[in-house]
């Protein structure tokens, strides 16, 4: 194996994981997040999250307008219901807390005067709910 990765095979590896995440969201089947994850629309077949657009290319993903860098631990975030957490880091989560807030998809209905679906589901307890409470963030190993 290479000490480096050449820019095709890093891109190559890149579009590997992204068909992995889409496919799941697509035959909705494997660990894909039902709750808070993207999803296909039911008129055209794009891709939503919460009441945005949902788009991405081989580097990011876009929620509407804005982009966001597209790496496997926010692919991981806004489509996996466990979303391995040796794979997301602190800017994952801040950009997929910056999803959440623009798209609504953590809220009933999508409505920004929605309550939060509060649930007791890993992804909300380990992810969600810490991101939108005021206490010290819990550490990872402590949520067994």
């Amino acid at each position: 194996m290479p000490l480096f990765k050449t820019e095709f095979e890093s891109e190559t590896d890149t579009l590997h994981t992204q068909s992995k995440y889409i496919h799941n969201v697509v035959t909705r089947k494997g660990s894909h997040d039902h709750n808070f994850g993207i999803y296909q629309g039911h008129t055209n077949g794009s891709f939503k999250t919460g009441r945005s657009s949902f788009k991405y290319n081989n580097k990011y993903v876009f929620v509407d307008t804005k982009s966001y860098n597209g790496t496997q631990g926010l692919w991981e975030l806004i489509t996996q219901s466990r979303p391995d957490k040796n794979l997301v880091t602190h800017q994952d989560r801040h950009a997929y807390k910056q999803i959440l807030l623009q798209s609504n998809a953590h809220r009933v209905n999508y409505s920004p005067s929605g309550k939060i679906k509060a649930n007791r589901d890993l992804k909300y307890t380990r992810f969600i709910s810490q991101l939108f409470t005021n206490t010290k963030e819990v550490p990872w190993e402590s949520l067994n």
